[in-house]
């Protein structure tokens, strides 16, 4: 059976959003083409390889153990564009490693709301990520603003 683009388009996020919340790097297989370009308001640079992507993943389970994303509403699809835009609330608790770098961990918990902007190959892969949410919000809740 033949995957349509929306389908492939529909589906996408539940699929980023699992392996977040899974906790796991083989979790993230298939997610992303082998170059890609992802940017977020929490690095200091844009993405553009799974070695790099990989390291987001691991330093953000390490400082959040239990950051969670949860979807709000329905993927919104741009089939013309090959892109999804789907709407998160992140949550999780400051327990872990230092984030950013230099900043011990803080106990505290933070609950943000975002949009992430994927555009997806025919095999799935996001040839590119774009999030976007109040870093500062972020900032202020974990006491580091």
């Amino acid at each position: 059976m033949t995957t349509s683009l929306s389908q492939t388009l529909a589906l996408y996020p539940s699929r980023y959003f699992a392996a977040w919340n899974g906790h796991q790097l083989d979790g993230t297989d298939g997610l992303l083409a082998p170059r890609f370009s992802w940017t977020d308001p929490s690095l200091p640079a844009e993405l553009t390889d799974l070695e790099g992507a990989h390291g987001f993943f691991q330093m953000s389970w390490a400082a959040f153990p239990d950051i969670r994303f949860t979807a709000l509403g329905e993927p919104l699809l741009d089939e013309a564009n090959r892109r999804v835009a789907a709407e998160w609330r992140m949550t999780g608790t400051h327990t872990g490693a230092e984030f950013p770098p230099g900043a011990p961990a803080s106990g505290k918990s933070f609950d943000v709301l975002g949009t992430d902007i994927f555009t997806v190959d025919d095999e799935g892969r996001a040839g590119a990520i774009r999030a976007y949410y109040d870093a500062a919000t972020l900032a202020r809740q974990l006491g580091l603003a």
